[in-house]
């Protein structure tokens, strides 16, 4: 897999650096370091800082890039005309309301690149605990596939969580239904068959996932999870979009997520493109 790391000044972008080259040591990927500068001056400081986030990432196959330019345009022209099969960005960690408005370059980023996009928040040493999100029947099948080939890579467990919504507020927030789930396994009901399929994706990459079933709006129950459990990373799809200005008004749940999530966000995208690269690397280790 060839991954894209992209990186901001320092010492900001130190815990990026350190988590992409985990996550590239993990899977046997190549790195390209990128830096977008908006001024000439600044190439020389750009330059050393690459070497330096270079050496930041011994025994690893790392290449260096410079552009100049607007960074939103910048990172999506690299993205486009290199062969990358995953965007790592750092997360922002304050967001004006103009930036909302106008959509800040990692929602710009994750909006039109053609690849997945990895957001880098509160980085980890390690992963230990993964939370794959399910959704519709056109993005669940990639989210679990990669969710599961990631889980496994780094050796960490996973849980694999479906919300089902709406429903009755007062069964919003209801943190766990153990009581109800294995009943529920046992029909035939659109939803246990959902998770039946989910269950025998991570099971054929061997991968052990706790299965969550939670009731509620999307993206308040997947934040409610991430705030109550202990998660590294959190994978999602890329839900639909609507307008700018409906979206910003109303907002749409990968936004959310990516906005408020309380660890690391992976936004599944082009996962067809990703899979055969990902099936290309277990036929590589097997």
């Amino acid at each position: 897999m060839n991954i894209l790391l992209c990186i901001a000044g320092m010492p900001y972008a130190k815990g990026t650096i350190e988590f992409g080259g985990m996550i590239a040591g993990a899977t046997s990927s190549t790195v390209t370091l990128l830096h977008v500068v908006r001024q000439r001056e600044r190439l020389a400081a750009g330059e050393s800082m690459l070497t330096a986030a270079r050496e930041m990432l011994p025994g690893l196959p790392v290449d260096t890039r410079i552009r100049r330019g607007d960074p939103t345009k910048s990172i999506l022209a690299e993205v486009r005309e290199a062969n990358h099969d995953l965007l790592i960005v750092g997360a922002r960690q304050k967001t004006s309301t103009t930036e909302r408005l106008l959509g800040s370059v990692t929602q710009q980023i994750i909006r039109h690149a053609p690849v997945s996009v990895l957001i880098v928040r509160r980085p980890r040493s390690s992963l230990k605990r993964t939370l794959i999100c399910t959704g519709g029947a056109d993005v669940s099948k990639p989210v679990i596939e990669i969710g599961g080939w990631l889980t496994r890579a780094t050796n960490a467990h996973a849980t694999l969580l479906h919300i089902v919504c709406p429903v009755p507020s007062m069964y919003t927030g209801l943190e766990d239904i153990k009581e109800t789930l294995p009943e529920l396994l046992q029909t035939d009901t659109p939803i246990a068959q959902h998770l039946r399929n989910g269950a025998d994706i991570l099971a054929k990459q061997q991968v052990s996932a706790a299965l969550r079933l939670r009731y509620g709006v999307a993206a308040d129950e997947i934040l409610r999870e991430t705030h109550e459990k202990n998660y590294d990373l959190v994978i999602i799809g890329a839900s639909g979009t609507a307008g700018w200005l409906k979206e910003w008004l109303l907002g749409n749940v990968t936004r959310q997520i990516v906005e408020h999530a309380s660890c690391s966000v992976l936004v599944v995208k082009q996962a067809s493109k990703l899979s055969q690269t990902l099936g290309h690397t277990e036929s590589h280790h097997a």
